[in-house]
């Protein structure tokens, strides 16, 4: 399978469901996950029920772009506009932050939203003017390594983003092995922050690139 074969288009609403198993499951042994959730059912039952409250609560206030190879989605980029405010408590609850709320060891719970704010807070503070921010990057686990990231990257929502104005793109990894690649891309490290997950040191580094 090539990149080539991508079709790029905006997430329909009836994907909704569809694009957020795919970040659970390209993300499910994901650091950012696992230090605080170890248990797999627990872990994986966490990850869709905030993933796709998220998704349904942000569907129509953040870009999402998804890759298609055939009729499947393969990536999703999540991209938040200079403009972007935070939905309210009211606006999660509406779209599914109930279960979220339900779910057992809310302890752990407040833990990773915690580490989840300070992570992505200096890419926020970045946000305005002609500055965007990229939320997440998945690739379906099925089609890394096939380019379809870079692809996604540099030849869809870069120019995505300058068609609409944008200058500059920021966003964050916890993933040191994805430095190197991200660098190569043009990308500057322009931040870097050393989170305490529960007894564990993780690595969380902010990328920006003038486009």
């Amino acid at each position: 399978m090539k990149a080539a074969t991508l079709d790029i288009a905006p997430m329909c609403h009836d994907e909704i469901k569809l694009c957020a198993e795919l970040s659970v499951q390209a993300f499910a042994d994901y650091e950012y996950f696992t230090h605080f959730f170890p248990d797999e059912k627990e872990r994986l039952t966490f990850m869709r029920a905030m993933i796709q409250s998220e998704y349904r609560t942000t569907y129509r206030r953040a870009h999402f772009l998804v890759a298609r190879s055939g009729c499947r989605p393969v990536a999703v980029a999540d991209l938040f506009p200079p403009d972007w405010k935070k939905p309210s408590d009211l606006q999660y609850m509406l779209h599914g932050w109930g279960r979220v709320l339900r779910l057992p060891k809310q302890d752990l719970v407040k833990e990773w939203l915690d580490m989840d704010t300070r992570a992505g807070h200096y890419c926020h503070t970045l946000l305005g003017g002609t500055t965007w921010y990229l939320s997440s990057l998945t690739v379906n686990p099925q089609s890394q390594g096939k380019g379809f990231g870079r692809e996604m990257l540099m030849q869809h929502v870069i120019p995505y983003i300058a068609r609409r104005g944008g200058t500059r793109l920021c966003f964050f990894t916890n993933s040191e092995s994805n430095l190197a690649f991200y660098r190569h891309l043009g990308f500057e490290v322009t931040d870097y922050q050393e989170l305490d997950c529960l007894g564990h040191k993780m690595g969380s580094w902010s990328f920006l690139k003038e486009l």
